[in-house]
């Protein structure tokens, strides 16, 4: 099975990797922002993914599409079996036009991308 995830690097996504890595057949696909390389090796050092079943996909939530490079869409076009959303800012200190353009703008761009 393979499952495209956004919000892998937060609390909860980053706990329910480790759970779908728990079924041998599972590859995951986290979208990330390309400064997220770090969150990327901590992603995988949490699942303890020493077989790099987590693979990243550069993009970004607020962004039309995601944001994803027209090449990987083509990559993933037909592959992904289950898409999860679970990027949101939870912060309420943060600033409304961020947490609009992220919690709502990101719900749609996710469901445009998961058609």
């Amino acid at each position: 099975m393979n499952y495209f995830i956004t919000g892998a690097s937060g609390f909860i996504g980053k706990r329910f990797v480790r759970k779908l890595l728990t079924r041998k057949d599972a590859r995951v696909f986290v979208l990330m922002r390309e400064a997220s390389e770090e969150k990327l090796a901590r992603l995988r050092e949490f699942c303890g993914d020493s077989d790099k079943r987590i693979v990243a996909v550069q993009g970004d939530i607020t962004a039309e599409k995601l944001g994803v490079d027209a090449k990987d869409v083509r990559k993933l076009k037909g592959k992904i079996d289950h898409f999860v959303h679970l990027a949101a800012i939870y912060d309420l200190t943060a600033d409304p036009s961020d947490v609009e353009r992220a919690n709502i703008g990101g719900v749609r761009n996710a469901l445009d991308f998961s058609r």
